[in-house]
């Protein structure tokens, strides 16, 4: 019997009523979990599908927590499935702890899916983003920064040639906006009063862009792939700090059909240079410089650890998911 340890801790996006009520027998269980049943964390819904269609088919599968990862804990399994990775580890541990969950899955004898060299590559945004456009891919202009070692001269000569007046900034390591800034009428004073503060906070990696004002007048078009098939596509807007979503069938369709098509030749990319992945979302944004939605979309972000919203499959749920990680666990 092989065993499938799923690492979960995010305590991030929960399900709806109407996804519990579909499949609360599976769920109870949780329980034991201190879960409770009026919110149930993603990576716990998907842990209780993982162990509902994997048991049938003879696999055991177990929680790994990622507070609380040993190595002891991967060498059980035979392959693991992160959902947990790092940037939650930085969110709740800081870059001691980051580290220390990189060293453990890294080390395991277990299959780790996506690995961590992967995992790696996609967490340090200004690796992929220099892949992506080696590889001629649309990305916004984007200037890279370590805040312990810069040269303000040349971060404010890049601002400058690219005739910006307004910024975003924005760390690696982190989501949901946490660190992120806008900067309007920006000087040296404001890029490096911010910079200090990001280095006082830890992290190694900003990056620098455009600040588009039709960013969300747009929206973002967010495409979910599982073992490379397109599961679903939407569009997301901002109104305040609430997210206001968009079914595919209301995005133009030949933009849709771009997206789609670039979004598929990426997830191809990675896996002839790096490796197959079992679920990744592309996410575009728009636009610089233009407004032609078709010609002048772009990659804004690629994540092979998505934090699941039922937007992203609404609906098959997590099904396909799990069938795919039993697929690549067989």
């Amino acid at each position: 019997m092989k065993t499938i340890g799923i690492l979960i801790g995010t305590e991030d996006s929960s399900v709806s009523k109407k996804y519990y009520q579909k499949n609360k027998n599976s769920l109870q269980f949780l329980k034991e979990y201190d879960i409770s049943m009026n919110y149930i964390p993603f990576d716990y819904a998907i842990f209780a599908e993982l162990k509902k269609q994997g048991e049938k088919k003879g696999f055991q599968i177990i929680p790994l927590f990622g507070d609380d990862l040993t190595l002891d804990d991967c060498n059980q399994c035979d392959c693991i499935f992160c959902i947990f990775e790092g940037t939650y580890a930085f969110e709740h541990g800081g870059q001691e702890y980051y580290q220390h969950l990189r060293n453990i899955l890294s080390k395991t004898s277990a299959q780790v899916f996506p690995s961590q060299k992967m995992q790696d590559f996609i967490i340090k945004k200004h690796q992929y983003m220099r892949y992506l456009k080696k590889k001629g891919y649309d990305i916004p202009p984007t200037h890279f920064i370590k805040p312990d070692s810069y040269k303000i001269q040349t971060i404010m000569k890049f601002i400058e040639k690219n005739k910006f007046k307004n910024i975003v900034i924005k760390p690696e390591l982190v989501g949901f906006k946490k660190g992120f800034k806008i900067i309007k009428n920006v000087t040296q004073k404001k890029v490096e009063d911010y910079l200090q503060k990001m280095k006082k906070e830890g992290y190694q990696h900003v990056l620098l862009q455009p600040f588009l004002e039709d960013f969300n007048k747009f929206g973002e078009i967010k495409t979910y792939w599982v073992g490379g098939k397109n599961m679903y596509s939407y569009k997301q807007q901002w109104k305040g700090s609430e997210g206001v979503f968009y079914p595919q069938e209301k995005i133009d369709k030949q933009l849709l059909k771009k997206c789609l098509d670039t979004a598929k030749n990426v997830i191809d990319d990675l896996k002839k240079d790096y490796e197959e992945l079992i679920h990744v979302r592309v996410d575009f944004a728009c636009c610089v410089n233009n407004e032609n939605q078709c010609r002048d979309y772009f990659i804004n972000e690629i994540e092979i650890n998505p934090a699941l919203a039922e937007e992203d499959d609404p609906v098959r749920g997590f099904s396909p998911l799990v069938k795919e990680i039993l697929s690549r666990c067989s």
